[in-house]
C-alpha cells in the first residue's frame, strides 16, 4: 500500500484507478478516518492550485501561519514523496503482473503436458471424452460428441463448419451446444449475441483477423425477429467463412458524430453456432456450411434416473460426477496440444471413397465433401497418438486409418439417413416414427379415408416426439417434397399423407474388405510403401463411438 505520512500524523494513500494516468488520493486522519477523496493525475503533474494541493496545504497549515512561498515548498516536498511512492507502486504492480503472467504460462504448460500424457495413455480419445460426457448429460452423448468433434475441427485443423441445434423450446438444444462448447479452449470462442454490422466494423478496426479460426456463438435465435435482426451480420460472417476475406463499405459514425463511408475488412475463416426452432427456413448457403443437430425426445426415463441419482448431494454418484467434471477440464488443453503438434502435418484420408459414397445423394455434395472429409480428418487428429507420422519428400503426413473411419461412421449413425437423403434430422425421426406406427395409425379408425394416410393434425395428436403443430407441418412438407410421403386425398382442406415407395440409399461400407482398387489408387499416388501401410491396417472388431472407456465408470442412469 502506498501511503505518505504528513507532519500532523494524517496520511495520503495513492490508489491506481482504471483510467490511464488517473489516481485516487485518499486523506485520513491519525485515527484512520477518511475525510477527503480526490481524483487527479500522477503526483508529478499536480499544480499548486489543484484540489490535492489545497487539501495538503489545509492539512499542513490549518491556522494559515505559513507564508505562501513556504507553504508551496512544503507541498512540493510532499509531492516529491508522493511521486516516489507512485513510481514504487507502479514498479511493484509491474513485477506482480509479470509474475502472474509467468505463473499463468507455467500453469498453462503444465496443463498442456498433462493433456499430452492423457492423450498418450487412452486408447481412443473420443471414446474417453464421450464416456466422461455421459456423466454430464442424460442420453445426449452422441449429439454432444458430434458437435464437439465439429468444433474441434475448427480448433485443431481449421475446418470451419457451423453447428446449428434445432429443437422446440425446452427440448435441450442449448444443453447440447453449451456442453460441447464447454470442452473448447475459451480463446477459440467468441460470443456475439445481437451483433450489428456496426459492431463488426468496430471489431475490424481493432483487429481484422479477430474472427480468424474462431467459433462465433450467436446464442439462442429462437424466433424470426432474432434472425431478421442478425441477418446482415450473419450473411457477412457466412461470406467470411467461405472466402476467408470480407471487404464492404459501411456508413459509420466518425469521432465527430458525422456519418462517413469506411471499408469493413476482415480476414480469416470463422464458423457459426447457434440454436433455433425447427420451423426456421435456412437458405442453401447456410445448409451447405452447417451440420444440424436435434435433441432426443425419447430420453425422459434416463433424464429422471439421472436427477434421482444426483439428488443425493455429496453421495457416491454426485462425488463421482464431480471427479469426472474435473477430468473434462483437461479436454480444451488436449485440443491446444494437438493444434501445436499438427501445425506442420498434413492429414490425408486414403479412404476418401467412403466419404464420397456417403454423400452421393446430397444436393450439396461439393461443399459437403470438405465438411465431412474434414470431420473424418478431425477424428484422425484426435487419434494422433494412435498413428505414426510418415515423412515424404520433407513433408510430414498423418494417414486416416480404418479405426478412424469406424468412429466416423458410428458417430454419424443417427444422422446417416438425413445426410444421405438430404433431409433435416428431425424429418428423419418423423418418417421413422410414421413407418413404425403406420399400420397401427392408418388401419384403425372411424374416418373413411384413414386407410389412405393421416393429416398433420392427426399426426400431431399421435406422435411422441414433442413437436409443435408448426414443426409437424414443416417436416411433413419436407418429406413430401423429397418424395418420402405422398398426398393421397384431402379431408376438410387438410392433406392426407401416406408413405411413398422412396427409401434411403444405403451408405454402409464393408470396412473389413477394402477394395483392391483403393490400394492401387494409393500406390499410384503415394507409392508402394504407403500403399502397404494402408493394406496392413485392419478393422477393429466392436469399435464404436458409443463404447465406454475402461478407465471411466458407467453412470447408473444408463
Amino acid at each position: 500500500m502506498s501511503v505518505v505520512n504528513l507532519p500532523n500524523g494524517d496520511t495520503i494513500e495513492i490508489v491506481i484507478t482504471s483510467k490511464e494516468h488517473e489516481l485516487l488520493y485518499v486523506f485520513k486522519n491519525s485515527d484512520g478516518v477518511k475525510y477527503g477523496e480526490y481524483r487527479n493525475g500522477i503526483p508529478a503533474t499536480l499544480t499548486n492550485q489543484c484540489n490535492i494541493a489545497a487539501q495538503i496545504k489545509q492539512t499542513i497549515d490549518p491556522e494559515r501561519e505559513y507564508k505562501p512561498q513556504n507553504l508551496n515548498k512544503k507541498f512540493n516536498d510532499v509531492k516529491q514523496i508522493l511521486q516516489l511512492k507512485y513510481e514504487t507502486l507502479i514498479l511493484e504492480r509491474q513485477e506482480k503482473q509479470e509474475s502472474e503472467i509467468q505463473d499463468a504460462k507455467q500453469k498453462h504448460q503444465e496443463l498442456l503436458d498433462k493433456a499430452k500424457r492423457k492423450l498418450q495413455s487412452v486408447s481412443q480419445p473420443l471414446i474417453y471424452i464421450g464416456s466422461l460426457v455421459d456423466w454430464i448429460t442424460a442420453g445426449e452423448r452422441n449429439n454432444i460428441i458430434y458437435a464437439f468433434t465439429v468444433y474441434a475441427g475448427q480448433v485443431i485443423i481449421g475446418n470451419p463448419v457451423s453447428v446449428i441445434a434445432l429443437g422446440e423450446a425446452g427440448s435441450g438444444k442449448s444443453h447440447i451446444q453449451e456442453s460441447a462448447m464447454g470442452l473448447l479452449p475459451k480463446s477459440s470462442v467468441v460470443n456475439e449475441k445481437k451483433i450489428t454490422e456496426a459492431a463488426l466494423f468496430n471489431r475490424s478496426k481493432k483487429d481484422k483477423y479477430f474472427y480468424d479460426g474462431k467459433i462465433v456463438n450467436y446464442g439462442d435465435m429462437g424466433g424470426a425477429s432474432d434472425h431478421d435482426f442478425m441477418q446482415e451480420s450473419k450473411n457477412l460472417m457466412k461470406e467470411l467463412q467461405s472466402d476467408g476475406y470480407l471487404n464492404k463499405p459501411l456508413s459509420v459514425l466518425d469521432e465527430d458524430g458525422n456519418w462517413t463511408v469506411q471499408d469493413l475488412e476482415l480476414i480469416g475463416r470463422p464458423c457459426l453456432t447457434y440454436t433455433t426452432v425447427p420451423n426456421h427456413d435456412f437458405d442453401e448457403q447456410e445448409m451447405s456450411r452447417s451440420i444440424f443437430i436435434t435433441p432426443r425426445m425419447d430420453n425422459q426415463k434416463i433424464f429422471n434416473r439421472r436427477n434421482s441419482a444426483l439428488e443425493f448431494k455429496h453421495g457416491k454418484t454426485y462425488l463421482t460426477l464431480k471427479k469426472y467434471e474435473k477430468e473434462l477440464e483437461l479436454v480444451p488443453y488436449m485440443l491446444l496440444h494437438l493444434k501445436e503438434v499438427l501445425y506442420d502435418v498434413d492429414i490425408i484420408n486414403p479412404h476418401v471413397n467412403i466419404v464420397i459414397d456417403f454423400l452421393k445423394q446430397s444436393n450439396f455434395y461439393k461443399r459437403d465433401f470438405d465438411k465431412f472429409n474434414g470431420l473424418l480428418k478431425t477424428i484422425t487428429a484426435l487419434n494422433y497418438y494412435n498413428h505414426d507420422i510418415i515423412e515424404i519428400n520433407g513433408s510430414k503426413l498423418l494417414l486416416t486409418n480404418i479405426a478412424d473411419v469406424q468412429l466416423f461412421m458410428s458417430l454419424l449413425r443417427p444422422y446417416r439417413e438425413s445426410i444421405s437423403a438430404n433431409l433435416s434430422p428431425k424429418a428423419v425421426d418423423v418418417l421413422n416414427d410414421y413407418r413404425t406406427h403406420h399400420d397401427e395409425w392408418v388401419n384403425h379408425g372411424s374416418r373413411e379415408v384413414l386407410e389412405l394416410g393421416i393429416t398433420t393434425n392427426e399426426y400431431f395428436e399421435l406422435q411422441s416426439l414433442g413437436l409443435s403443430k408448426g414443426s409437424v407441418r414443416k417436416y411433413f412438407y419436407e418429406l413430401a417434397d423429397k418424395g418420402f410421403l405422398k398426398i393421397t386425398t384431402k379431408v376438410q382442406r387438410s392433406n392426407v399423407y401416406d408413405l411413398s415407395d422412396s427409401d434411403f440409399v444405403s451408405i454402409d461400407e464393408d470396412l473389413k474388405h477394402i477394395s483392391e482398387t483403393t490400394y492401387k489408387n494409393i500406390e499410384y499416388e503415394m507409392g508402394s510403401e504407403i500403399a502397404e501401410l494402408v493394406r496392413n491396417d485392419s478393422y477393429v472388431e466392436g469399435l464404436d463411438i458409443m463404447n465406454f472407456d475402461s478407465g471411466v465408470d458407467k453412470p447408473r442412469w444408463l
